[in-house]
């Protein structure tokens, strides 16, 4: 009964408080009508925890010790202190395994099997002695990635991820330590009694080290304000055809004028301020030769910026479309039915657990608010064909990002959709607009919590590859390996591994799409939002950034647990009294007490031979911060692509604004390049163009798409590395209606512009 009494002032506060934030939520009525519904379901999940979740409960309470670890190294000016004060016994080290040079004077080290045994002592005076070479403890990372009960005359053992990111200025040395470590808890947890460590053994180490100060840094930052807390859409494109890419902050209706050298300059992006929502896409849907504005503000509807000569969009905005628009996130042109001019994919994002919903299945969930296809009818009209042209049947999905692009290379532009609670669509085009769903040729591959993609030829074999990103999960994994599910969920709990996997990379085979045999190295990157495909040393190799981290609040401690036992077992629509358990439940989230997949490393990922590997950290570029957005491009025009990166700023779920960050990519050591500044003229769009670069190290391609990464857009320069190699054989440009245009024998190191109407079908162009 008190317990009830509790849950009873919690409730009435609770939405009393979320009344005066002005958040919609039931009013006083409802909340007494749904009270005891409410407190039913509370009490049914904690019935659960002792029933169906009692090892993971125990797990928790282990893993508390580990989250004080975390949480004291993220508070402390002296990590190494921190670290060398955690208690055991013993240190069993991995043994030596193997050494190796990378790329860019990079060296790996691996460490597996029964190396030496420390002592606490010896631990100790290990930290002391890097600490007094002029070490730094800068970052670190622990995910509890296995646990064991305690059983009779057993201790409970945890497997344990770690990553150690280590400094040294001067003379600069880098490291970066991840491994798995195996701890056996030296106590039963019990009372008061705090947990110790008896035996802690590595299982496998590996550590990466460069003697070179991280070649990226921040040269320029935006911060969104309380006013205007958005930067999204980010957008990238030489609008002014200068030869210099234009920034677009949407949300802060900035237009980043880029006159050379790196130079930004800050203007208004339109003649005043816009509301608009976090998704747009620039392009030529007037068929004028200049680039417009497509997006979506306060009142729900598609509208057109026309842009003009000198880049700029003046005016009004012209409504394109009648159809409304809940929370569009995803924008992408291309011309679906060959009649030359570009048409509209939008998609809309849904969020979980507001007003008590929650995704139905959760693993395949279709119930968001509808996506549209509109046709590109000219004279600034378009028209909804979404079912004429076969994409009604999953056009609520809650997506994050989608691109128009050929994938089966039959010059069409066929569609991928990347969803939350979802995973990956991908539809066939016929080649006049009408597209099938071939989505169950990837199997259980293409369930997972999509929120990014990005594309490039990742093994070099000249054809188009993707790769999409969401949610890796630790806990699913831990609760995978403890055999914990509910009976009457069967379904869900079979999905879990599928979900909770992470990341996929799927390679263009003759006969489809194949999950790259290495795909376990680019899978687990935390919870994933913007990626991107960049050669940031020039090697002839594609690299790829993937930006990270939900929430960060005050401790490490994680709501992922919660989500994995409970929530994703109350799909649903619209219901008060569970969304008053989900705000009962998530109190500690929405205060920032707590974390969701907080505190995660941004991944930069070498393409090493058949091998990616993160490097991050030695770049300089294994921000801790939350982000979302990533665009990757050569700002300065020296050959070396620089990075674009929006964080996530919160101090609450219900307290977010976001701010830009952009990297200079000053490595000395990239090789030889070239690149083609494409330009979109009255004939044709840049969009869906392919270009080949033919050279002896080795044959390389891309295409010209919108719509990926993460409410972005890359802009139409196209850049390749060449390593050593300094002479290229042949450059061919194949336009999205099939003309081509070959440069025999280019100059390197420098970007070829070439507007299309300078060069008719078939041309060869020697410069």
């Amino acid at each position: 009964m008190k317990f009830k009494s509790l849950l009873v002032l919690v409730f009435t506060s609770l939405f009393a408080g979320l009344l005066q934030a002005q958040v919609v939520g039931p009013s006083d009525t409802e909340v007494r009508e749904n009270r005891d519904k409410a407190l039913n379901l509370v009490n049914t999940r904690r019935k659960l925890d002792r029933l169906v979740w009692g090892p993971e409960e125990i797990a928790q309470m282990y893993e508390q010790r580990i989250v004080k670890l975390w949480d004291d190294l993220l508070k402390s000016d002296d990590k190494f202190s921190v670290l060398a004060s955690f208690p055991f016994n013993s240190l069993q080290l991995a043994k030596h395994s193997s050494s190796e040079p990378l790329a860019l004077q990079i060296a790996r080290y691996k460490f597996s099997g029964d190396g030496e045994l420390w002592t606490n002592a010896k631990f100790k005076a290990f930290i002391a002695s890097m600490a007094a070479e002029g070490y730094v403890l800068e970052q670190s990372e622990w995910h509890h990635a296995k646990f064991t009960p305690p059983a009779a005359n057993m201790g409970a053992v945890s497997e344990v991820s770690f990553t150690l990111h280590i400094n040294r200025p001067n003379p600069a040395h880098r490291l970066a330590f991840k491994g798995m470590l195996e701890i056996d808890w030296s106590v039963a947890l019990a009372g008061d009694v705090e947990l110790v460590a008896d035996k802690i053994k590595v299982l496998n180490m590996s550590i990466l080290e460069r003697e070179k100060a991280a070649p990226f840094t921040e040269v320029f930052t935006v911060t969104g304000t309380e006013e205007r807390p958005l930067i999204h859409p980010l957008l990238v494109y030489d609008l002014d055809k200068d030869g210099n890419s234009e920034i677009v902050l949407g949300g802060q209706n900035i237009l980043l004028k880029n006159n050379g050298g790196g130079e930004l300059v800050a203007e208004e992006l339109f003649d005043k301020y816009r509301n608009l929502y976090d998704g747009a896409v620039l392009a030529d849907f007037n068929g004028d030769g200049q680039v417009d504005f497509v997006g979506v503000d306060e009142r729900g509807y598609p509208m057109m910026f026309v842009g003009g000569p000198d880049g700029r969009f003046k005016g009004n905005p012209l409504k394109i479309s009648d159809h409304h628009m809940s929370l569009p996130k995803t924008f992408t042109a291309g011309d679906i039915d060959g009649d030359g001019d570009l048409d509209l994919h939008i998609a809309n994002y849904k969020y979980a657990y507001r007003q008590g919903q929650m995704p139905n299945p959760y693993y395949d969930a279709n119930d968001g608010y509808p996506a549209v296809m509109l046709r590109n009818d000219g004279d600034n009209k378009f028209t909804d064909v979404t079912d004429e042209v076969g994409l009604g049947a999953k056009r609520n999905r809650r997506s994050y990002s989608s691109s128009l692009v050929d994938l089966d290379d039959d010059q069409d532009m066929d569609l991928i959709v990347v969803s939350d609670y979802a995973g990956f669509d991908v539809y066939l085009n016929d080649g006049k607009g009408h597209f099938t769903d071939v989505t169950d040729d990837f199997g259980l591959d293409r369930h997972f919590f999509g929120m990014g993609h990005t594309f490039d030829d990742f093994d070099g074999d000249g054809k188009l590859d993707f790769y999409v990103i969401g949610m890796s999960s630790t806990t699913a994994r831990r609760l995978e390996g403890m055999g914990l599910g509910r009976d009457d969920f069967k379904e869900h709990t079979d999905m879990r591994m599928a979900m909770g996997y992470g990341n996929r990379m799927f390679l263009k085979r003759d006969e489809g799409f194949v999950k790259a045999p290495n795909n376990d190295e680019v899978a687990r990157t935390g919870w994933s939002w913007g990626t991107s495909t960049f050669d940031f040393d020039n090697d002839g190799d594609k690299d790829i950034f993937v930006a990270n981290g939900h929430f960060s609040g005050e401790s490490t401690q994680d709501y992922c647990t919660t989500f994995w036992r409970h929530d994703i077992y109350e799909g649903g629509q619209e219901d008060i009294a569970r969304d008053m358990l989900f705000q009962v439940e998530s109190t500690d989230l929405r205060e920032a007490k707590i974390s969701w997949n907080g505190y995660e490393h941004k991944v930069l990922y070498l393409k090493h031979n058949d091998e990616f590997i993160n490097i991050a950290y030695l770049m300089g570029v294994a921000f801790e911060y939350d982000a979302r957005a990533v665009v990757t491009e050569d700002i300065d025009n020296d050959g070396r692509v620089d990075l674009l990166v929006v964080e996530h700023i919160a101090s609450g779920t219900n307290d977010t604004r976001y701010r830009l960050h952009i990297y200079r990519n000053g490595l000395n050591e990239a090789g030889h390049w070239i690149g083609v500044q494409l330009e979109d003229d009255d004939e044709r769009s840049t969009i869906g163009a392919t270009v080949r670069v033919i050279a002896e190290s080795g044959n390389q391609m891309t295409r010209v798409v919108t719509g990926d990464s993460f409410s972005s857009q890359h802009s139409a320069k196209l850049h390749f590395g060449l390593g050593l190699n300094a002479a290229v054989a042949k450059l061919t440009i194949t336009w999205s209606d099939g003309t081509e245009v070959v440069l025999d024998e280019p100059a390197i190191d420098k970007y070829h512009r070439l507007p299309k109407a300078n060069n008719a079908a078939g041309q060869t162009i020697k410069p």
